[in-house]
């Protein structure tokens, strides 16, 4: 939905004015160049770094290594430079575009150190170095997505290879897809709380919660599709799958009332009614390629979305009333 059309409907259930509204809305007009300003700028601080790396490297043999070193380093002090002076101007957007770029050029500036002075290296020993390298650069960004790749970036140099056999037991073994989605979720809410904390002041920890919720999601799935079970299995596997599942949605969801998080009940409540509508279809069967199972299926699908629609409208009551 639209900010207009949010607003309108404030004006029209009286949570503000239309003066207020009008207020609000020339304030987000002002300070939100929209999402197609945001990837234009994103798309072409890629540009300018492909370019400068194609000229670069359509000239690389004939350039001194003095030359070199100084144009990386020019270039280079020019991208924080004006990274510097979009954060002073309050010009965030700008900001993202150098910062992204300063970003790209360490990665450049390892790559032609290395060349230089022949040293050898992984390519997770490079991942690792650019990552920490180019921290404070992220540390200033408030591009989310910024944040998650530096984190790929992070991770691929600090666990590939270190903890492979780790990664490899847990995404084969039932117990392993248990613990992982456990210790994810754990980290995700601890993750959370600091942020609260800190009150966001920097989005590197609440990009980092995202990603261990992800992950806890994912092998949330994996544990109900019965994930790395052993071929010959009993019932106690599954019926562990079903409480185990059916306790993390309803722990999530409780999370999420106490927070009076509106998109994360919704979310949680849609997981756990699909989960219950696959439950119950596994257990009827083929009963439910019949007729009378078709009926049974839509007023079953009808039922959970009564369900889903009331919980969202309690908690919206629950909302107002605070």
């Amino acid at each position: 939905m639209s900010i207009q059309k949010k607003l309108n409907l404030w004006v029209q259930k009286k949570l503000i004015t239309q003066k207020q509204s009008d207020k609000i809305l020339s304030f987000e007009k002002e300070n939100n160049n929209g999402f197609f300003a945001k990837t234009a700028l994103i798309i072409s601080a890629l540009f300018i770094g492909l370019g400068i790396c194609l000229i670069v490297a359509a000239n690389w043999e004939k350039l001194p290594t003095v030359v070199k070193f100084t144009a990386d380093f020019a270039i280079f002090g020019a991208f924080v430079c004006g990274a510097w002076q979009s954060i002073q101007k309050n010009k965030v957007h700008l900001a993202d575009v150098f910062l992204f770029l300063s970003f790209l050029m360490t990665a450049a500036t390892i790559g032609l150190v290395a060349q230089t002075f022949h040293l050898n290296g992984s390519w997770t020993s490079f991942a690792l170095s650019w990552a920490v390298l180019s921290l404070p650069y992220v540390l200033f960004s408030q591009s989310f997505s910024f944040n998650i790749f530096w984190w790929l970036v992070f991770f691929f140099g600090l666990f590939n290879g270190i903890l492979e056999p780790v990664i490899d037991y847990v995404f084969s073994h039932f117990d392993g897809m248990v613990w992982l989605c456990l210790m994810s979720g754990a980290l995700s809410h601890g993750l959370d709380m600091i942020d609260k904390v800190i009150k966001g002041r920097v989005l590197l920890l609440k990009s980092l919660s995202k990603l261990c919720l992800l992950e806890a999601y994912i092998a949330l799935i994996g544990i109900a599709l019965g994930y790395g079970l052993p071929h010959h299995y009993n019932h106690d596997f599954t019926a562990f799958a079903v409480i185990f599942v059916a306790a993390v949605l309803v722990f999530r969801g409780f999370l999420a009332y106490q927070t009076q998080n509106i998109s994360s009940l919704k979310n949680n409540t849609f997981l756990a009614e699909a989960y219950i509508f696959a439950f119950f279809a596994s257990l009827f069967d083929d009963l439910l390629m019949s007729g009378f199972g078709f009926i049974l299926s839509g007023l079953f699908i009808l039922l959970m979305i009564y369900v889903f629609k009331k919980t969202a409208k309690y908690l919206q009551e629950q909302r107002r009333k605070k």
